[in-house]
């Protein structure tokens, strides 16, 4: 979401309640998950939205489709078993354009326009418990 914001996009983000403020810290027009999300995001954009980018894969792929007016608009990084509804599921090569956005990310951290959440740290020798 804050690539999108820094690449001037107005972005629309689905989040808990008690994480709407550090939505709206990153540039991101907050939205509370859940049933009745479709009126929720069509009361800040009437219009519905250009494209949906799913990282969830939460069963908000209808929903998805519905508010961008076809499933060629939805992007899932997760929900591969909706593929056969039309949407787009993100797969690549590792790697695969890797040292050029990578470039890009750090480029806007340095300049102070990513910010990069740390929800906790941990020793080495305790990784495998931090990938969880």
């Amino acid at each position: 979401m804050q690539l999108a914001v820094a690449r001037g996009a107005r972005v629309i983000g689905t989040a808990s309640e008690n994480n709407h403020e550090q939505l709206r810290s990153f540039g991101v027009k907050p939205v509370s998950y859940g049933k009745g999300l479709v009126d929720r995001v069509r009361a800040i954009s009437p219009q519905g939205v250009d494209a949906v980018l799913d990282a969830s894969g939460r069963g908000e792929i209808p929903d998805s489709i519905e508010l961008s007016g076809g499933p060629t608009r939805v992007l899932s990084l997760v929900a591969f078993s909706a593929a056969d509804t039309g949407i787009q599921v993100h797969m690549t090569e590792p790697g695969a354009g890797g040292p050029i956005v990578l470039g890009d990310i750090l480029a806007l951290i340095e300049a102070g326009r990513l910010q990069v959440p740390i929800a906790g740290t941990y020793p080495f020798d305790e990784a495998a418990a931090a990938r969880q």
